[in-house]
């Protein structure tokens, strides 16, 4: 089956109060388009602008909407989009668009592969492009070549996409951090959780003086950690805690653990080379390399004069480092794993009840913390 062919019954757009043309032109093609059987081609863009008389905005935002509810797709590598056919929608492959940051992360990397694989697994397309020069031009072309997105934040790039983003309507997932675009939806580390169980680990271990080291700034995923192992803290007895923070953050990419290690060199040197705790909670893993080469330089061991504990982010760095950081994380199969069924369910018209997903984080103990008795505790 293909499209009715044009006739005067069918031209131009009935008047509707108040709905927009592109929701009145996608209310009239999903009639025609449900009815199809899987891979029927869909006009071009030209013939829907004069067939339905609207201009080329109208139709690519009505085409959009039916992408969104699953009912057409564009198959790999082909420029013209199909219909899906409602019985076997299911069965669609959908395009991903998954868009990261242009430099070297081990973080983004392992979430990449991690994706892939999924992608494989649930017989999705996932084409990855990173942000760079000239990306904002096209990007609304290619969220338009797409059914859905998934992001990884840059604080370089970032802003300047989410408008082109929320104008698009694609069903799309923002990993780790906030989105400022509302429909976005979110799939991240419990943070609050994170730095909760922090404190509560190493109090455990019989550490009553921790330090929180920052490597990266305080907004958002950074916050929630901290405001976590402020409250894990307070429970643990300590009524000050944000006395204990050690504040060497930069920005993050590509030298951020030179350059947190060589603000924590400076500050270590302003106090005699000390820390007033024996326990640090680093908030990031690039933070925890970091501060492992600080303290092995002014001759602090690890673990046996202060325990280090941090979030191990997505990658498996922190079981190489010598001596083996013990580390909160979460699984990264699960954030690949989740991303992808938020994205692929509002695709076929089956969008989450909570557009938000946590994940619960686990602690994996190795060598670079250790128990204590309180004849150690720092007076």
């Amino acid at each position: 089956m293909t499209f009715m062919d044009d006739d005067p019954g069918t031209n131009g757009l009935p008047a509707h109060g108040g709905k927009p043309k592109h929701v009145l032109l996608a209310e009239a093609l999903e009639v025609e388009v449900s009815r199809f059987e899987p891979g029927a081609p869909i006009p071009a863009v030209t013939a829907l602008m004069e067939r339905f008389r609207v201009s080329q905005g109208t139709v690519v935002h009505a085409l959009s909407h039916l992408r969104a509810r699953g009912l057409v797709t564009r198959p790999p590598g082909k420029k013209r989009l199909v219909a899906v056919g409602r019985r076997h929608r299911s069965e669609a492959v959908l395009n991903v668009l998954l868009l990261r940051s242009q430099w070297s992360s081990p973080d983004y990397d392992a979430m990449g592969f991690a994706l892939l694989e999924e992608a494989a697994r649930q017989r999705l397309h996932l084409e990855t492009v990173h942000f760079g020069p000239g990306l904002r031009e096209s990007l609304a072309g290619l969220l338009r070549a797409h059914d859905a997105l998934v992001m990884m934040p840059s604080s370089a790039d970032s802003p300047q996409m989410f408008p082109i983003i929320e104008e698009s309507r694609l069903p799309s997932v923002m990993l780790w951090e906030d989105s400022p675009v509302p429909a976005m939806m979110r799939v991240a580390d419990d943070d609050l959780a994170v730095g909760r169980m922090a404190a509560a680990h190493l109090a455990g271990l019989g550490h009553r003086k921790v330090v929180a080291f920052l490597s990266e700034p305080v907004r958002n995923v950074m916050r929630r950690r901290l405001e976590g192992w402020e409250e894990g803290m307070r429970s643990a007895g300590e009524r000050h805690p944000e006395r204990f923070v050690i504040d060497c953050s930069v920005e993050p990419g590509k030298d951020s653990i030179v350059g947190s290690y060589e603000k924590l060199r400076r500050w270590l040197f302003q106090n005699d080379n000390k820390l007033p705790a024996t326990a640090v909670f680093c908030l990031c893993w690039t933070g925890a390399l970091g501060m492992l080469r600080a303290l092995r330089e002014v001759g602090i061991e690890v673990p046996r004069d202060v325990s280090i504990l941090a979030h191990g982010g997505e990658n498996r760095l922190c079981e190489f480092t010598n001596p083996a950081l013990s580390v909160i994380q979460s699984r990264v199969s699960d954030f690949a794993r989740e991303a992808l069924d938020l994205v692929k369910g509002a695709c076929l018209g089956n969008p989450p009840g909570d557009p938000v997903i946590l994940l619960k984080p686990e602690i994996v103990e190795r060598e670079s913390t250790r128990r204590i008795a309180a004849k150690n505790q720092p007076q």
